[in-house]
């Protein structure tokens, strides 16, 4: 058994007469709560990780001496507290931090920002004091209408999905069912509308708005960002709080190792997975680049369902219409991602200073999302294949709130920042994505005078880097954006197991199957649990 050790990896020779119950393509965690599920079950598992570093779309890394950043997700933004425990994670290191806020989100001088406090009663002082008792109010009916949607969200996370056409018929009147449609086929705009006014709070909708662009591919008027907007605001059971791990996004997939290794799963680091063999319409292990071949029962893959199948698996393995229905699924989603280290923190223009250090605390994540018609523009100049001029755009210093992030007196910051043009070639991505990083540095260097020349280090990436680096197809870091068809039973594809496949003994564990994206582990367990079974059954 190796140990989790991000530099190394045995060669593949030490293992190519190795027989596995189970081989998992993926060191994500999904990937990994998938072995954890299997190696409990008594499952012998392999899993196998074409990079040298844990955690996929969700890793923390050390790309300048002395910082650590966290690449792709940055946040357990809907992450369970029901997971922890269900995976023991306390125990194998892994701890949230106690942080006051999750957001900051702030626009013109004539609108108040909006900060979203972990703390409830100091979260409706806030919404009183700043925003008034109207907004208050309004924004309290806003969530208790997006809140008739969260039974079917929480409920049905484990195991086979909800039909939403079923959803939405058995609701007791013609106008909760008009309500229900709205809110799955809507914009997420047309929701909110009903409840403030265009001028009443425009940085609370603008960090609405913001929330229902993350991985869906339009903008806050959009039909279908609802869905998007109900995914975010629900899956995680009710909270959205940006907590960020200690030490890092990384350090979760961290624990989910050292407990799978400790039940006996293996994990091995660069070792790149050339192809998934199919043998008489079954799935018996897998070929790695170098052309060594491992056997196993089950495979299942965390990756997205065009690598999966297409690259991997190969289409002419599959139904001819399933492949079709795999070519439509929508990954188009442009975004930049620039990891900076800074030589001081952010010092804020005085208005937003009470926002951004409240209570002896610092807001770690600012968005500048002035409203939803800010976002719109940019989007339309996105959708033009124009790289937007004023987009919004996130500012995330995670060593605000964990020192060990960054050398003392220094800080470890993150830009993201959505709607950059997709299908540029080489030298137009390496451009335009610099281009993009300086229009957002501009912006934050408008709220906090001196931010522009406090950046000493800095790397800028792109959906073509995650797509290259995870083998995330066209970069797409939700295997299929949040959209009403690609949600619930349209996630895989409709008419089709959400977590087995056509090929007998493979398997979906990673994010493009039930429920979605984002940081939850859940179809890990689900993709595990399903495998699981297979296993029983070929036992019996």
């Amino acid at each position: 058994m190796t140990l989790c050790v991000q530099s190394g990896g045995s060669s593949p020779e030490e293992f190519t007469m190795a027989d596995y119950d189970a081989i998992i393509i993926g060191a994500g965690h999904n990937g990994l709560v998938a072995a954890n599920v299997l190696a409990k079950g008594g499952a012998k598992v392999l899993v196998l990780e074409r990079a040298h570093f844990l955690g996929g779309m969700a890793a923390t890394r050390e790309l300048f001496d002395g910082y650590k950043h966290s690449v792709g997700a940055w946040a357990v933004l809907i992450w369970r507290q029901e997971m922890t425990e269900r995976l023991e994670l306390t125990k194998w290191g892994f701890e949230l931090m106690d942080q006051w806020t999750s957001t900051c989100t702030f626009g013109d001088e004539a609108d108040a920002p909006f900060v979203m406090y972990n703390d409830l009663e100091r979260m409706a002082r806030h919404l009183l004091d700043d925003h008034g008792a109207d907004t208050a109010a309004a924004l309290g009916g806003l969530f208790a209408h997006i809140g008739r949607f969260a039974p079917y969200f929480v409920e049905s996370a484990f195991g086979p999905p909800l039909d939403i056409i079923e959803v939405i018929a058995s609701q007791p009147t013609p106008e909760a069912r008009h309500d229900f449609a709205q809110m799955w086929y809507g914009s997420t705009m047309d929701t909110v509308r009903r409840f403030l006014a265009p001028d009443q709070a425009r940085c609370i909708q603008g960090s609405l708005a913001a929330m229902s662009i993350d991985a869906f591919d339009g903008g806050p008027w959009t039909p279908g960002s609802n869905a998007s907007t109900l995914y975010h605001y629900l899956i995680g059971g009710g909270n959205v709080e940006y907590i960020m791990p200690r030490g890092g996004i990384g350090s979760l997939s961290a624990a989910l190792c050292r407990r799978a290794e400790s039940l006996g799963a293996e994990v091995q680091m660069k070792q790149h997975v050339k192809d998934i063999i199919v043998t008489d319409g079954r799935a018996t292990g897998v070929r790695l680049k170098d052309g060594t071949t491992i056997s196993a029962d089950a495979v299942l893959s965390s990756l997205d369902p065009y690598t999966t199948f297409v690259n991997l698996a190969g289409a002419q393995n599959f139904p001819p219409d399933y492949i079709r229905k795999i070519k439509e699924i929508n990954f188009n989603l442009g975004y930049i991602q620039a990891h900076l280290t800074i030589d001081q923190a952010p010092q804020w223009i005085e208005r937003l200073q009470p926002y951004m250090h409240d209570n002896g605390h610092w807001c770690p994540t600012v968005a500048y999302a002035p409203s939803p018609e800010y976002i719109s523009d940019a989007w339309e100049q996105y959708r033009k294949g124009q790289l937007p001029d004023a987009p919004p755009t996130y500012l995330y210093i995670p060593s605000m709130v964990d020192s060990s992030l960054a050398p003392e007196g220094k800080h470890s910051a993150t830009i993201f920042t959505p709607y950059f043009p997709t299908g540029l070639d080489a030298d137009e991505n390496r451009s335009w994505k610099e281009q993009y990083a300086d229009t957002c540095v501009r912006i934050f260097d408008t709220f906090a005078p001196g931010f522009a020349d406090s950046v000493t280090n800095r790397v800028v990436f792109s959906n073509r880097y995650f797509g290259s680096t995870f083998s995330a197809h066209a970069g797409d870091y939700s295997h299929g954006l949040l959209q009403p068809n690609q949600l619930w039973t349209g996630r895989v594809v409709e008419g089709a197991d959400k977590f087995a496949t056509p090929v007998d003994g493979l398997f979906l564990c990673g994010q493009c199957t039930h429920p979605g994206p984002g940081v939850t582990g859940i179809p890990g367990w689900n993709g595990a649990e399903a495998a699981l079974k297979h296993l029983n059954a070929r036992v019996a």
